[in-house]
């Protein structure tokens, strides 16, 4: 019987999350927090005067290459058995 759990492993570039942060949101994650935690409120900035700069434009998280997002890539053992599969699979050999 084949053990699954030994087919897979977590990635480790994004530590399983299947995406990376992007650093150019830490400044407004951190003024969120701020807001949230010291001055006890969780009311959305007063736009009109201003308190708060625009969101970047980019993504807050990047899929990882090396996952592909999944969170997880194969082990070397994995590998074989999904080469086994694709080589049974194709009708043309």
């Amino acid at each position: 019987m084949i053990d699954l759990n030994t087919l897979e492993e977590r990635c480790p570039k994004c530590i399983g999350k299947g995406g990376i942060e992007n650093t150019t949101w830490y400044h407004d994650w951190t003024m969120y927090n701020f807001r949230s935690q010291v001055l006890g409120t969780k009311d959305k900035p007063n736009i009109i005067n201003n308190e708060t700069p625009d969101p970047p434009c980019e993504p807050m998280l990047f899929f990882c290459r090396n996952c592909h997002g999944r969170g997880k890539i194969l082990t070397d053992e994995g590998k074989r058995l999904m080469e086994f599969v694709r080589f049974w699979m194709n009708p043309n050999y």
